[in-house]
């Protein structure tokens, strides 16, 4: 989860602005900020369903980047 949220806060799809999560201070906790990132993220690729869970079609396109 630390490096799910590491690279979403490097990739513009920042988890929080401050506190945990945020850039720096990256948790092993997979909560409802890391959750709406990754739905952002999701969206803005194309991902379906974008719900937020990083399972085998959210992999795939970060293995493929």
């Amino acid at each position: 989860v630390r490096a799910l949220q590491a690279w979403l806060n490097t990739h513009g799809f920042e988890v929080a602005s401050s506190g945990p999560g945020s850039p720096g201070g990256e948790t092993s906790t997979f909560g409802s900020l890391t959750r709406a990132a990754l739905v952002k993220f999701q969206e803005a690729n194309g991902i379906t369903p974008a719900a937020g869970y990083f399972g085998p079609k959210t992999r795939a396109f970060i293995a493929g980047m």
